[in-house]
């Protein structure tokens, strides 16, 4: 399998930002690659701006310190990656500052192919010029068409029909440097009959005050099986906007995880269209915040055709001063008859000043179907930890042992034991 070369930045640029087009400018050093691109710049410079709280949306969910913000495109100087892998086993593809870097990534197996999007050549960059974009409105939503405009680079990753990988493929996505700006993009496309497990890992070294702004399109074919993990860690004074769209063909099975570690401000958008009869889609996500971290889902799940299944399951734990918003939504169209969709988002506020607002919904056109949505927002049972802490536990012990409990139906979805055991010692590393 052929691997492309690594692309780095090869210079800092930093300039100040007043408003929308001076925000803009500060990615002008970056090349458009393809027309889409020029696409999407002509539709932000030319009349679509960033949301405010006036959109129903975004009313949670203000970016004035986005676009208000001065940004860097930093020259990397990362030389080994083994401190972010979770598990060594797994293949890495590795992206600095939203540059592939060939010499810190692994081989692939067999079945799997990978190219640069930056440097596509041959049938991999007609596959890839085929999906690029088709997922997204690049001309009407800001933030996928900011990333559309001035993505550097990103991996466009073909799983080959009838291919069982049991080997976890990771992306592995590192921001590095003060105030930098990454718009990273990828692309996967997962052929009939395939099975596979995906991780996607947002990291940050010495990042304060980075912005991340990443979009994912992923193609699941018939038969298809596809796990993916989101794990979102640039660092807890990190800004980043998460934009994943999939497309899922009958009888596939798809299940995202999104597990939020860390970060200032963190909004993800989860789309999920299940076009065609026979899917299994799950949605499932959980994060921790504190301090004044403000975490916001927005999950959409598209059901388009009959006999199709999905499963959607947030849970938050806040503490102190932070918030968390979750707005997920359940389409059902009248060709969608025999349609099951289930939807909870479940919430522990450890503060009297942590804030959730939740906002299930669902929209139904089918008249043959089970659909159920719902959402709990308390704090730790108090009789609970009364039992524990006289049976010998200490006030820490006894809420992580809670929180644990409260997590572990989700934790219970993740598929890979070195991945659970690493959120479960996330978990544990919050009541230390």
């Amino acid at each position: 399998m052929k691997l492309p070369r690594s692309n780095p930045h090869n210079n800092n640029i930093e300039f100040k930002a007043m408003n929308k087009e001076t925000f803009l400018k500060q990615f002008d050093s970056i090349p458009a690659h393809y027309p889409i691109q020029g696409e999407a710049r002509a539709a932000i410079h030319n009349g679509l701006d960033f949301p405010t709280s006036r959109d129903e949306k975004w009313k949670y969910t203000r970016v004035n310190s986005i676009v208000e913000s001065s940004i860097k495109l930093n020259v990397s100087t990362i030389t080994d990656v083994n401190s972010f892998k979770i598990d060594a086993n797994w293949c890495y593809l590795v992206f600095v500052n939203g540059a592939f870097h060939l010499g810190l990534s692994d081989a692939l197996p067999n079945g799997v192919e990978m190219t640069s999007i930056a440097q596509a050549e041959g049938s991999m960059k007609e596959n890839m010029l085929a999906k690029l974009g088709k997922l997204f409105d690049h001309k009407s939503q800001a933030f996928p068409s900011l990333n559309t405009a001035y993505f550097n680079d990103g991996a466009f990753l073909s799983v080959a029909k009838n291919i069982k990988i049991d080997q976890p493929i990771a992306i592995l996505n590192i921001s590095e440097g003060s105030a930098q700006a990454s718009n990273p993009r990828n692309l996967i496309h997962v052929e009939s009959g395939a099975e596979v497990k995906l991780i996607h890992q947002f990291e940050g070294v010495n990042n304060s005050e980075a912005f991340t702004n990443s979009v994912c399109e992923i193609f699941v074919d018939e038969n298809a099986q596809t796990e993916y993990y989101l794990i979102e860690n640039e660092g807890p004074e990190t800004k980043t906007i998460s934009s994943t769209n999939i497309s899922q063909k009958r009888d596939s099975c798809f299940t995202i995880v999104t597990i939020t570690k860390s970060g200032q401000l963190v909004r993800n958008n989860i789309h999920m269209a299940i076009t065609e009869s026979g899917c299994e889609s799950n949605m499932m996500g959980i994060y921790f915040t504190d301090g004044t971290q403000h975490v916001d889902n927005q999950t959409y799940a598209d059901h388009q055709d009959h006999g199709c299944n999905s499963n959607e399951l947030y849970k938050g734990v806040l503490a102190d001063r932070s918030t968390g918003v979750f707005n997920g939504k359940i389409m059902v169209h009248q060709a969608a008859q025999q349609t099951n969709a289930f939807q909870s988002n479940q919430n522990i506020l450890l503060s009297d000043k942590a804030t959730i607002n939740t906002k299930p919904e669902l929209e139904i056109y089918a008249d043959d179907v089970k659909c159920s949505h719902g959402c709990t927002i308390g704090q730790l049972d108090e009789e609970a930890m009364f039992y524990l802490q006289s049976r010998g536990l200490g006030k820490e012990a006894a809420h992580r042992l809670l929180v644990e409990a409260f997590a572990q139906d989700l934790i219970d979805t993740i598929e890979i034991d070195s991945l659970k055991e690493n959120f479960s010692q996330f978990i544990k590393s919050k009541f230390e």
